[in-house]
């Protein structure tokens, strides 16, 4: 008995330490070959995060300015707070795309199972990626690209990450390249609860006027 609680004990020691090391948009380093630098630690673990806003505008602060691997590069949370899927961004910035061979996947952190052999030995731009994301249209020498994510980025508050090169900087430029269908709302109870009245009493009159 003494043994099963200590076990319990001990699992949620590491579950608890796990969740505190992870951010709330992007993964922190963990395992045998960590970040140098948990950017923006206990918060979203993110050098900068790119926020898709309910009108489709897209904005982009700078939460750490410390790359993740000390030297100059970007973890990049997203969020989409938009009413439709999120497909693609565009982002263009200096040497964001000029990829060196040192993207997250070349590290261990939270959720990197992910990574394949080819993206942990390093291969641009596939160890840059993140769980649901691929570049295209990398142009300007590396200023400019795209980052397509399948399936797309839920809407009303969904995330997901990925690695860029360069320092971290709110100047980062970011558009939305494509979306899904916009996902309806739904109903509320209170909103479901007079919905059912109104077809009861539309019901009701219906039958009324049949039998008259």
């Amino acid at each position: 008995m003494i043994l099963k609680h200590l076990m319990l004990t001990a699992s949620l020691l590491v579950l608890g330490s796990i969740q505190m090391w992870a951010g709330t948009v992007c993964p922190a380093g963990n395992g045998p070959l960590p970040f140098p630098h948990n950017p923006d630690n206990g918060s979203t673990g993110c050098n900068v995060v790119v926020t898709i806003n309910a009108n489709g505008s897209v904005s982009v602060s700078l939460k750490d300015a410390t790359p993740y691997e000390e030297s100059e590069d970007i973890l990049v949370g997203v969020v989409n707070n938009s009413g439709s899927a999120v497909t693609s961004l565009n982002f263009s910035g200096t040497g964001i795309f000029g990829f060196e061979g040192d993207g997250i996947c070349t590290f261990t952190f939270v959720g990197s199972g992910y990574c394949s052999l080819s993206q942990i030995a390093g291969t641009d731009p596939q160890d840059y990626q993140g769980p649901t994301s691929t570049f295209s249209n990398i142009a300007g020498g590396g200023n400019s690209g795209t980052v397509n994510f399948s399936p797309g980025i839920a809407a009303n508050g969904g995330t997901t990450y990925f690695s860029l090169e360069g320092l971290p900087s709110s100047a980062l430029s970011a558009s939305v390249g494509s979306t899904g269908t916009p996902s309806v709302p739904a109903l509320s109870p209170w909103a479901m609860v007079a919905l059912t009245i109104l077809m009861f009493g539309l019901a009701w009159r219906l039958l009324r006027t049949a039998h008259a």
